[in-house]
Formats: C-alpha cells, sequence, structure tokens
C-alpha cells in the first residue's frame, strides 16, 4: 500500500510540473541484429535543434534477444544467430551555429549468451507472440553463424565485446510554417569496430535522411522519418553479397499524456543490406516499438521502450531500450 503511495505521489507530481514543451521524438532505434547493426543509420533520438555553443549528451542501452534460424536448399544457405547482443551508445551533441547541430556517437557492443531467454519466452507466451525457432533451441546459449554451399561465411562460436562504429552526424533544422519540426541529416560512418568480432561492418557508410514531426490535435502528435544509406564496396563483413545502398522508413504517433509524460508505438523498417540470399536475417527487416518517455526534470529525460520483429525472423525478437538524456538547452 505504502509503494502504490509513493509511486502515485511520484506520477502525480511528475505530471503537474511545468517543463519545457519540446517535440515529441523518435524512439532512439538502432539495428541489434549482429550481421547487420555495424551499418549507419539516421540520427533522430535529439528532440529540437541545439542552440549555438549549447551542448547536450545521450546514454542509450539496447538490450537485443535473438533466436534465428534459416536455410535455403536451393542456394545452400544455412544461418543460425543464438545471442543476447548489448549495445551501449554515448551520443554527444553541440550547437555549431544557428540551425545546425553536430552529433558524435560511439557504441560499446557485446554479443553474449541469452540470459534472457527464458524471460522472452515467458513475455511471448503472455502476450501471444509467435517463437519461431525459439522452442527447438535450449536456452543461454551463444553461435552466430552463415554457411554457403557447406563453407563457414561467418563462424563466431564464443562471445565477443568491443567498441563499435564510430559515427559524425550533421543535422540542419529547417523553418517550415506548414510542419512544426522539420530537418534533414547526414552522418558519416567510420569503422573504429571489428567485423570479425561482429563489433562493427568494417566499412565506411553515409546516410541522409529527412526527420517530421506535427501535431494530430492537442495531445497527439505524429512523426517521420525516410532516408538511405549509402555503404562502401568490396570491404568489410560478407563484401562479396551485400548491397552498395539501402533505405529506411520510421513512423510513429505520440500521446501527450501529461508535460512530464509521452506514450509512443512506433514503426521501423528497412530495405535489405544483403543480397544473392533468401534467408530472412539477411533480408529486409521490420520491427514495431512500443513505450513512453519521462522528463524526470527540465534537464533530465528517460525513455523507455520495447521492440518486437513483427515480420518475424527478419530482426531480434525482442529488443528492450532504455535511454537518458541530459539536455543543457533547456
Amino acid at each position: 500500500m505504502r509503494v502504490k503511495f509513493m509511486v502515485g505521489a511520484v506520477v502525480t507530481a511528475l505530471s503537474t510540473t511545468t517543463f519545457s514543451t519540446e517535440q515529441p521524438r523518435p524512439f532512439y532505434q538502432t539495428d541489434m541484429n549482429p550481421l547487420t547493426l555495424g551499418y549507419a543509420g539516421p540520427e533522430s533520438s535529439f528532440p529540437m535543434i541545439q542552440k549555438q555553443g549549447a551542448w547536450r549528451w545521450q546514454m542509450a542501452t539496447n538490450i537485443a534477444n535473438t533466436v534465428q534460424a534459416d536455410s535455403n536448399a536451393m542456394s545452400g544457405d544455412n544461418i543460425l544467430i543464438d545471442a543476447e547482443t548489448t549495445a551501449i551508445r554515448l551520443a554527444v551533441e553541440y550547437g555549431l551555429a544557428e540551425r545546425w547541430s553536430m552529433v558524435v556517437d560511439l557504441p560499446y557492443i557485446n554479443h553474449g549468451k541469452g540470459r534472457l531467454d527464458g524471460a522472452v519466452n515467458e513475455f511471448h507466451d503472455i502476450f501471444g507472440f509467435p517463437d519461431g525457432p525459439r522452442g527447438d533451441r535450449p536456452e543461454d546459449l551463444f553461435e552466430v553463424s552463415y554457411q554457403r554451399d557447406g563453407q563457414y561465411l561467418v563462424n563466431v562460436a564464443r562471445p565477443q565485446s568491443g567498441f563499435g562504429d564510430m559515427g559524425v552526424s550533421l543535422i540542419y533544422s529547417l523553418d517550415k510554417s506548414w510542419v512544426q519540426d522539420l530537418k534533414v541529416g547526414s552522418k558519416l560512418k567510420v569503422p573504429t569496430g571489428n567485423p570479425s568480432r561482429l563489433t562493427g561492418s568494417g566499412t565506411h557508410d553515409i546516410a541522409f535522411w529527412l526527420s517530421a514531426t506535427n501535431p494530430l490535435g492537442n495531445q497527439f502528435s505524429h512523426f517521420l522519418t525516410l532516408g538511405g544509406t549509402l555503404i562502401e564496396q568490396d570491404r568489410g563483413l560478407l563484401s562479396d553479397m551485400r548491397n552498395s545502398d539501402y533505405g529506411f522508413l520510421s513512423y510513429g504517433v505520440a500521446w501527450r499524456y501529461s508535460p512530464a509524460i509521452d506514450l509512443k508505438i512506433q514503426l521501423d523498417t528497412r530495405s535489405a543490406i544483403y543480397k544473392q540470399t533468401a534467408l530472412l536475417p539477411l533480408g529486409s527487416a521490420t520491427t514495431v516499438s512500443f513505450g513512453g518517455v519521462l522528463r524526470l526534470s527540465n534537464n533530465y529525460i528517460l525513455e523507455i521502450a520495447i521492440a518486437e520483429d513483427i515480420a518475424v525472423g527478419t530482426a531480434p525478437d525482442v529488443v528492450f531500450q532504455f535511454n537518458v538524456t541530459r539536455n543543457s538547452s533547456f
């Protein structure tokens, strides 16, 4: 009873506190498939352009639990991904000039055994999500392998960890009367990770995107991110079967429950990074995320979300997202 009272008091206090009215932002969504996570994507996790000379930082932790298995007898392809991947990402944004910001981000990545296998199995049972190949595998195992015609192109049998690929983004905020918040951005990703450990792609990539946020009434907003990535050829992970580019799209709706709380649902999809294969984990991917944002003060924001692979077998079974932002520009 006392715990319920304390929780209620905290929520009430947060709901009645006056906060800055920044626009709802997309969930920080990153590709957590061990074979595709190293490629550049959009920097869409900061809600508004930074003031000149001001800065802010963001710490995001994504934990993905994956059990995927697929094969194709005609092409001789066989893939198995049984891993729990954790990506801890630090991003720092600095206001370069009016409407211009720069973001530098660096992840630390760990591929390990599935410590959350049991919890994910129960989560799927509770909500009726399909298990895919999970039911055929014992818990707490690790293996990431891909074979073609009996030859291993990827064979990682032990847990791996290390720093991932660093990204540098430039973001420009446009002033348009027909949309509340409109940005264009570009990102250069450099191969500071190790492709043999699956902590990076081994390629230089350039991403371009357009993102917009607009109200849907007094309490609801929707947001869209659309763009693509150019991938360096002839080097890196599985370079012989990789596309030179891929596209991505994100769309979400936010409900401002109170000045301190946003509840959101978001759809993310991308085209295939690899070609010459029909295996689901190497093709296009679609996920849905749901969760919320809690403004702890004018300076600190906490974001919590869960992402599910609605196109089963194309993305990790479940991703738990935690994101803390320290915003010094409020």
